[in-house]
């Protein structure tokens, strides 16, 4: 990866973190229950899974021909996440939200150009 991709990718990664909410302490035990879904989508092979990021890039409104790299970027604010390149150059971080709903966050192509 390029500097420029990985600056993209560290920006939005930072940006997916800043939620601005204030838990309470409380909820820490609640928010550490491991969630089903993290398991059934690590359980995928590299294609599914890579299908089913396509899916949610699309479903955000978000163009994708074809994905070319997903990385995986472990935990922001407790939620499992990867950062996913395009083929046309469009980069994205995909956070898996409990429940298996999957936040979509990025900078197309066209935005950056």
């Amino acid at each position: 990866m390029t500097v420029r991709t990985m600056t993209i990718i560290l920006a939005c990664a930072a940006l997916a973190a800043c939620d601005g909410s204030t838990a309470p302490a409380g909820n820490a035990a609640t928010a550490a229950a491991p969630d089903p879904m993290e398991a059934k989508i690590a359980a995928l092979s590299e294609p599914l899974r890579e299908v089913t990021f396509f899916r949610a890039i699309n479903d955000a409104d978000y163009t994708c021909q074809r994905i070319v790299n997903v990385v995986s970027r472990g935990r922001i604010e407790g939620k499992l996440s990867w950062a996913v390149e395009c083929e046309q150059g469009a980069q994205y971080v995909i956070e898996l939200q409990r429940g298996g709903i999957f936040h979509v966050s990025g900078v197309p192509k066209s935005a950056r150009s």
